[in-house]
């Protein structure tokens, strides 16, 4: 994983909130180092202290890609998903 590190520690809101727009770009960067996926039907969004995966996906192998890649990044209590599996998605 290459930004696998990227953890915040402090509970003050404007570290906190720093720190998710942080692990945004750690996960979007990350999704972007796959091999053989394409992010371009794929937002990464923040609510609160969450990170929100949206959009459309090939295959249940690349939902579980990004699901496990955001796991990583920002930790299993953290993650929602809105993604959707379309087969057949225009490359």
């Amino acid at each position: 994983m290459f930004l696998s590190s990227l953890q915040t520690s402090s509970s003050n809101f404007t570290t906190q909130d720093h720190g998710i727009s942080m692990e945004k770009t750690a996960l979007e960067t990350e999704l972007s180092y796959l091999p053989d996926f394409d992010a371009s039907n794929l937002t990464i969004e923040t609510f609160g202290g969450n990170i929100i995966a949206e959009g459309a996906v090939k295959s249940k192998t690349e939902l579980a890609r990004v699901l496990r890649t955001a796991h990583e990044v920002v930790g299993y209590d953290r993650v929602m998903s809105r993604m959707i599996v379309v087969g057949g998605l225009a490359v």
